[in-house]
Order: structure tokens, then C-alpha cells, then sequence
């Protein structure tokens, strides 16, 4: 019921309806390798309003005594705490559609490609490969078959999904019989009849561990792999979660009561999506290296430091007047809108999150699910957008965040690691 509201608006696209075919009070999992069930926000009735109507109820809301910024003399507590596996999903779901969005995926699998392609040249007839999560169409495991690689096992946890990828390997006519395994299950679950030169893995989140990668990776280095700790011997050579503090223009549609139904589960929104700007540059908040000995242990991991993030003067006068052009094509005023871009822009709503994949040794083969600063642009990842207070909290040019993050990371990979936020702003 809370997502129904804002799908109705977003900025990026100002003229798309809601979808109620969608069932907007429906949260699908992003996360089928940890949980295959769905799991359903439980709906209160909210009915699903006109773009024009939620404008003016997010607006209306904003100076509401109750829904308010709070004021910087009465900070609230910043916090947020949620399951991998957790998650209010905005128009996406992990289905027929989603794969297809990752097959298509213009910066991630072109890149694939490439990268395999250059791991692979010199080496034909020799490599042996460890694809996990191969997908229904095995998409990788075929390039590095074409590309000269002689073995290719094809891993792949969801059933129907393995199923299929063996069907259409044996279309191929041009890949030799017995090239490329598909095998159903979990690396970690699995036995290869031969450990492999080279792992290919694409099982990214948005915040790029909450797929249990760390605990399939160490699997993979101790039991599938000659070489483990070569750099070269794997596709991803290393996977990075992005942060940074945002404003958030429906947040206000999410104030109390509505804000404890969320029960912190964290909204998963689209990278266009222009409602969620960043406040400050982001940072890298895990940096996962696939070929080191010293990957976390399952246990709470948390770094020394707390991550410190100052409020970008550009950005604030930016994203007021990207509010600005957005609320004026829904008709406002313009004094009503210069009020509104200008409270909007300049306050806290929570953390956003976006993974980044280097590919090569050298780093010149990199997909962004963002832009190098942020950017918005299309892309099949989703921004994980935690919100850490029930309402905006205003912060000016030059405030600082600080940001302590908490992971608990699992061994089991049924299991869903368990994530943490706590924060205060300094003027």
C-alpha cells in the first residue's frame, strides 16, 4: 500500500500513469537466490490517486505540523535497518521481464562480452569456465564457448531458469555438445567434476553484497578454482557499492503513520528516477575483490571510521531547479513551486545505494548502474533508497553527515545478510 502513491509520479518520466495492473501494494522480492516466494506488503486501503492529486498531497504534506522538516534544533534519530532480501520494489519485479532487462542492458552486457572475450584470446581450447547464475539464457556461458573456451559449467540456482538455459544450449548448432554444462543449484551447493580457470559471476545487488556474493566467492576460491587468488581469473575482478545522502520529493507521501508500515524495509527505485537526488558526492561503501585471500567472514562487519559526507552547495542548487522544472509541468504556480523545489532540495531523506563492476585488471572495463558522480541513466540495477528518518530533515550548503554502516554477512547462502545505518548531521 505505501509504494502506491509514488508510483504514480516521477519526475523523469512526467507523464507516466499509475499502474494499477501492477498491483502497487504488492512488494515482489529483488532477491529470487535468497527467497523465491513473494513477499506482500500489507495493504491498508490506500487507494491509488491521480499524479496531479499525490502532487498536492505531498505538497499539502509538507507543511502539515505533523510531516514537517524537522528543524535542525530537533534533529530526530537517523537510522535504517534492513534484510537483503527486503525491499519495497518500484515497477520492477524478478521476472521473465527483468531478465530480458539484464540481457539488454546496453552498459552491463556489451562489457560482459568484451571482458570475456579478452580473457578468453590466446587461451582458445584451453580455459575451463565457472559461470554463476547463467540466467535462462546462459548468455555468458555462450560467448566464452564462441569465444574458444573448452569447458563451460552453467550455474544456475532458480529451476525454471536452469531448465530453459539447458534447452537453449542445445539450439545452439554452433557450440559442439557437451561445451557448455548446465548444472541446477548453488556453486556452494554443487560439486564440478574439475576445478576452472576462470569464474564469471554476475550476481550483483544493489548494494552489490546483498546477494550473498562474499560467502559464494570464498566458496568458489576454496573448492572450484586451480588459481584463486589471480586477479585475472575472474569476471568481475571486483564489485563496489556506491553511497550518497539524497532528497527524496515523495518522502513526504511516506510520512507517519504510513512511514512505520514500511517497517524499514527500504524502497528500491529506478536509476532515472528524478525524485531521489544526490546531496553530496558519493563514496564507496564496500569494495569487494574477488581475489583476496582476506574476504569478510560471516560476522558483523563494520568499518573504523564513519563515512563523512558534506552537502554539495552545487548540488542543493542544482536539484532545486530540477525540482523546480518537474513540480511546474504539473501546473503549480510558480511561487508554489520555487517554495517547494527549494524545501525539497534542501533536505535529508535518506541513503542511497548503486553498485559499480570492474571487469578488468586495468579498470578500463567498468559498468556504472549510475553515473560517475551519480548521474541518473537507464539501467536493470536499482538505487536502493533507505530512508533513515520518518520525515525531511533540512540541511543547508557546507552540513556534514556522518555515516556509520553495519553489514552482518552470512555463510548460508539461503540466508539474508542484514544491514545497518545510523547517522547525524552537523551543521
Amino acid at each position: 500500500a505505501l509504494v502506491a502513491a509514488a508510483l504514480c509520479w516521477c519526475l523523469a518520466v512526467p507523464n507516466r500513469l499509475p499502474l494499477a495492473a501492477l498491483e502497487a501494494s504488492r512488494a515482489a522480492p529483488p532477491n529470487p537466490r535468497l527467497q523465491q516466494q513473494t513477499r506482500r506488503a500489507a495493504s491498508s486501503g490506500l487507494f491509488l490517486p491521480r499524479r496531479r492529486d499525490l502532487l498536492q498531497l505531498a505538497s499539502a504534506e509538507l507543511v502539515l505540523p505533523w510531516a514537517q522538516p524537522a528543524s535542525a534544533e530537533e534533529q530526530p534519530k537517523l537510522t535504517a535497518s534492513w534484510y537483503a532480501n527486503e525491499g519495497v520494489s518500484f515497477l520492477t519485479s524478478f521476472n521473465e521481464e527483468s531478465y530480458g532487462a539484464m540481457r539488454d542492458d546496453t552498459r552491463r552486457t556489451p562489457n560482459f562480452i568484451k571482458a570475456i572475450r579478452q580473457r578468453c584470446k590466446g587461451r582458445e581450447g584451453q580455459l575451463t569456465v565457472l559461470d554463476i547464475g547463467t540466467g535462462p539464457f546462459a548468455l555468458f556461458a555462450l560467448v566464452a564457448a564462441r569465444a574458444g573456451a573448452k569447458k563451460i559449467y552453467a550455474v544456475e540456482a532458480n529451476p525454471e531458469a536452469a531448465a530453459r538455459a539447458k534447452d537453449f544450449v542445445a539450439k545452439q548448432e554452433d557450440i559442439a555438445p557437451g561445451v557448455i554444462e548446465v548444472m541446477e543449484g548453488f556453486t556452494t551447493a554443487v560439486n564440478l567434476p574439475e576445478k576452472v580457470d576462470l569464474v564469471c559471476a554476475e550476481i550483483i545487488g544493489a548494494v552489490a553484497s546483498e546477494e550473498n556474493l562474499v560467502a559464494t566467492i570464498k566458496d568458489a576460491q576454496a573448492r572450484h578454482m586451480k588459481d584463486p587468488y589471480n586477479p585475472a581469473n575472474y569476471i568481475p575482478v571486483s564489485v563496489q557499492t556506491l553511497g550518497a545522502p539524497v532528497s527524496y520529493a515523495l518522502h513526504p507521501v511516506l510520512a507517519p503513520p504510513r512511514y512505520e508500515r514500511l517497517k524499514g524495509q527500504p524502497l528500491r527505485v529506478n536509476c532515472r528516477d528524478k525524485t531521489v537526488q544526490l546531496l553530496s558526492n558519493p563514496q564507496i561503501i564496500e569494495d569487494i575483490r574477488f581475489s583476496e585471500k582476506g574476504l569478510p567472514a560471516p560476522d558483523r562487519w563494520q568499518r573504523k571510521e564513519a563515512f563523512s559526507f558534506v552537502m554539495d552547495p552545487a548540488r542543493l542548487e542544482a536539484n532545486e531547479k530540477e525540482y523546480y522544472k518537474g513540480l511546474m509541468s504539473e501546473e503549480m504556480t510558480p511561487e508554489e513551486a520555487v517554495a517547494l523545489a527549494k524545501t525539497t532540495a534542501c533536505s535529508f531523506s535518506g541513503m542511497a545505494f548503486w553498485p559499480r563492476l570492474i571487469l578488468d585488471e586495468a579498470g578500463e572495463i567498468v559498468v556504472m548502474s549510475r553515473g560517475p558522480l551519480g548521474e541518473h541513466q537507464k539501467s536493470h540495477w536499482q538505487t536502493l533508497l533507505a530512508l533513515m528518518t520518518p520525515t525531511p530533515v533540512p540541511v543547508k550548503a557546507g552540513s556534514i553527515l556522518k555515516i556509520t554502516e553495519r553489514a552482518d554477512l552470512q555463510s548460508d547462502i539461503l540466508s539474508a545478510s542484514k544491514y545497518e545505518l545510523d547517522g547525524v548531521i552537523a551543521a
